[in-house]
């Protein structure tokens, strides 16, 4: 699915419209993308990248005499492209892929509905704005049953919310609640900037603020990391016991499951961390060290184990050379003889490993966490493959 990078002539919403095109895709099976009026991809079932510029219907649109988008249904190959109006104006374009083996009619259908559907959407996400309380729709989002985490969803989209994204959640707790000073939904809602419009956040109880910034593979992490800081530096003079717990992002296969999971990761990076460290912090659950295995969840420890094996992934030898290691009492004389090399080999190999992962298997902390992600990877072999990408 394309991800969402703006709106077109105003009238587009971001979350609505890539959630139209998902249905229309499943419903009919046939992928579809959206550009708007200057060829650029709005959103893909295609695996068009959003923000791309969608060379054949520039093309067409240059052919279009001065026309800011083709009068009817366009066809070019195995492709039709049709015009999207919204509010009585053509606002963007649709492209059918593989129109060949629908019928004529196809394409203006769905750009119709599609305009209208959209339509609606804008109309009641104005209203949504109005009477949605958004962290009774946050709390519904992250900690309601299943049934009321997915009528939210639902919500959401109408609210402008934007879940097709990759999102990781930034817990902001505050023991005893805020005592003057900023308003912690206010300082959320200024750090997140343009972006707060399509980004979920709000208080979820009365100790406890949730935002989910946006977070796509390849990323720098540290932009998380500070967003972070700056909430605490923002919030700390009112309120010194500040706590702030991030998750790891998942991909949003599963809208719901994907930023539920990084909520109770960052929920319990916060909690733990307190606790281990002292309240006032900033505690990511990858930084925790062995404590983190102890996740809610296991699909959060083995994209934690993930995480930190990932650096190995393609040094057998090394991977090979640190299980005897941990399985030996971190003996290196016993490792050397069981692997039949030289002591300095198996030196230069855990020499590696700190270098790689910056998990030294010497250490008490850093050999506990690594024989943990190992023991994730003996029961689940998968882990090494497929690795997230993260920045750190």
């Amino acid at each position: 699915m394309g991800r969402i990078v703006g709106d077109i002539g105003g009238g587009i919403l971001p979350a609505p419209a890539c959630d139209l095109l998902d249905r229309f895709t499943r419903e009919l099976g046939v992928s579809f993308t959206l550009t708007d009026l200057n060829g650029t991809v709005v959103a893909s079932t295609a695996d068009e990248l959003a923000g791309s510029v969608d060379e054949g219907v520039l093309a067409v649109l240059e052919e279009s005499a001065g026309a800011a988008a083709p009068s009817g249904t366009v066809r070019q190959g195995e492709r039709a492209l049709a015009p999207v109006r919204l509010a009585g104006r053509t606002s963007g374009v649709l492209v059918v892929h593989r129109a060949d083996e629908t019928g004529p009619e196809l394409p203006g259908v769905v750009a119709t509905a599609l305009g209208m559907a959209l339509d609606f959407a804008e109309a009641a996400s104005s209203l949504g704005r109005e009477n949605v309380n958004p962290g009774w729709l946050l709390f519904s989002l992250l900690r309601g049953s299943r049934a009321e985490a997915q009528r939210a969803t639902v919500v959401a989209a109408i609210y402008g919310w934007n879940l097709f994204v990759q999102r990781v959640a930034v817990a902001v707790s505050i023991r005893g609640g805020p005592r003057g000073g900023e308003d912690p939904t206010a300082v959320l809602e200024a750090l997140l900037g343009p972006a707060a419009a399509t980004t979920p956040f709000g208080q979820v109880d009365e100790s406890q603020w949730v935002a989910l910034p946006e977070y796509e593979p390849g990323q720098s992490w540290s932009r998380i990391r500070r967003f972070a800081e700056e909430v605490q530096r923002r919030l700390a003079p009112a309120a010194p016991a500040v706590t702030i717990g991030i998750g790891e992002p998942h991909l949003p296969i599963n809208r719901v499951a994907a930023v539920r999971r990084s909520y109770r990761e960052a929920a319990y990076a916060a909690r733990l961390g307190a606790r281990l460290r002292g309240p006032g912090g900033v505690y990511e659950l990858r930084l925790l060290g062995p404590a983190a295995f102890f996740a809610p969840s296991s699909p959060s420890r083995r994209n934690l184990a993930q995480v930190v094996l990932a650096p190995l992934r393609d040094h057998p030898a090394l991977i090979d050379t640190l299980r005897a290691y941990l399985t030996y009492d971190l003996s290196v004389a016993t490792t050397a003889a069981r692997l039949q090399v030289h002591r300095h080999t198996v030196r230069n190999h855990l020499e590696r490993v700190f270098a790689l992962t910056g998990l030294d298997p010497r250490s008490l902390e850093g050999a506990v966490q690594l024989k943990l992600a190992l023991l994730v990877v003996t029961s689940d072999p998968d882990v090494l493959d497929p690795v997230p990408e993260v920045t750190p």
